[in-house]
């Protein structure tokens, strides 16, 4: 497993290590010009490899265990099916430490203003990677995106994202409790940002949203003179805007279809006269 951190040993290998009972050894820094510091958590007899593959079996992915397997020369086995335990969110915790990521990204159209995205990033040459799925089902929030083309990569580049802030934060509080302190500190920073900023209106000024007069020059508080009240009952969906003065102003100028008198029901055939009788 390799991690890179700028200032000492990466605190997720460190927890991987201590989650096996000490198993295998933490190597680096490897330092490159340009790059940061590269840490590398390692087993490399077979006795330690195969204890890994006891220790760890129920939570990896297939293709984990169908890679230890082939090195052991032992039978493959299936993945375990996600349940909703705490002890898949802990996996999921683990794998958002140390593949996941919480950055702020600048608004589209609002200068100023931050937007949140969550992200988990996988290559594949077979298809969606199922540790993505499986993550996406823990914490039930998100998509999965992908393939992208990469230029340095010979895989499928593919893509867990949630966009939505309300979204994030019970993503966060969902797997606040096996989180690094890294991973923490870097959430907390984004969601205290996302918080502070007062909410945007949705629509675009120069579209016309939150108008107060209709196309024809009525004024919004005036026109519409008495509340809604859903025929069916419960609540209006939304606030609406429609402007009533206008409804009745077309509903008058509407042509009125012209009412027939008794005589003509006399030329009518008995298909286009309702005869109560004629039901019972």
């Amino acid at each position: 497993m390799n991690q890179a951190n700028a200032s000492g040993v990466p605190a997720a290998l460190l927890r991987m290590q201590a989650a096996l009972g000490g198993l295998g050894r933490v190597a680096g820094p490897q330092r490159l010009e340009g790059r940061i510091d590269l840490y590398r958590w390692e087993v490399s007899s077979r006795p330690d490899v195969q204890q890994l593959h006891d220790l760890t079996a129920p939570w990896l992915g297939q293709v984990k265990l169908d890679q230890l397997a082939a090195a052991l020369g032992r039978t493959g086995q299936g993945s375990e099916l996600v349940e909703s335990t705490d002890e898949w969110r802990a996996w999921a915790a683990g794998l958002f430490d140390g593949e996941g990521s919480l950055c702020l990204l600048d608004h589209r159209s609002h200068a100023g203003y931050k937007n949140a995205e969550m992200a988990i990033t996988q290559g594949s040459g077979n298809g969606m990677p199922e540790v993505l799925e499986r993550f996406a089902r823990v914490v039930g929030t998100g998509h999965v995106y992908g393939p992208y083309a990469q230029s340095d990569s010979t895989l499928g580049i593919y893509r867990w994202k949630s966009v939505v802030h309300s979204r994030i934060d019970e993503t966060v509080r969902l797997l606040w409790p096996w989180l690094g302190v890294v991973k923490r500190a870097q959430a907390a920073a984004a969601l205290n940002v996302i918080r502070s900023q007062p909410q945007l209106l949705r629509g675009r000024p120069e579209w016309g949203y939150h108008k107060t007069h209709c196309l024809r020059g009525h004024e919004y508080a005036t026109a519409r003179l008495r509340p809604y009240v859903a025929r069916t009952g419960g609540e209006m969906r939304r606030p609406s805007q429609q402007c009533l003065q206008c409804v009745r102003e077309q509903a008058r100028a509407r042509p009125q279809p012209a009412k027939g008198s008794a005589a003509d029901d006399d030329r009518r055939s008995l298909s286009e006269i309702h005869w109560p009788y004629l039901l019972k």
